[in-house]
């Protein structure tokens, strides 16, 4: 039985994330970290970067793992 695939909408929504908007946030230690996001957990494994938006960085655990210099931030 084949099952129809969804019609796409005519309009194509609108970009929400601006190059300023958004940084990169790179592990830079040998560990693997579980941060606590507003969205939920994710899980920053060692030596791998992540794009966020860049209004994570105001999070504590955050703020707290650049200024040890876990995680390296590039905009």
């Amino acid at each position: 039985m084949r099952l129809p695939l969804p019609k796409r909408k005519s309009s194509t929504p609108e970009l929400t994330w601006e190059v300023q908007d958004f940084v990169w946030l790179e592990n830079t230690s040998n560990e693997n970290f579980l941060l606590d996001l507003p969205s939920g957990a994710l899980r920053l494994d060692m030596k791998r970067a992540q794009r966020f938006r860049a209004d994570v960085l105001g999070l504590p655990q955050i703020q707290s793992l650049v200024t040890e210099g876990k995680l390296l931030v590039r905009r």
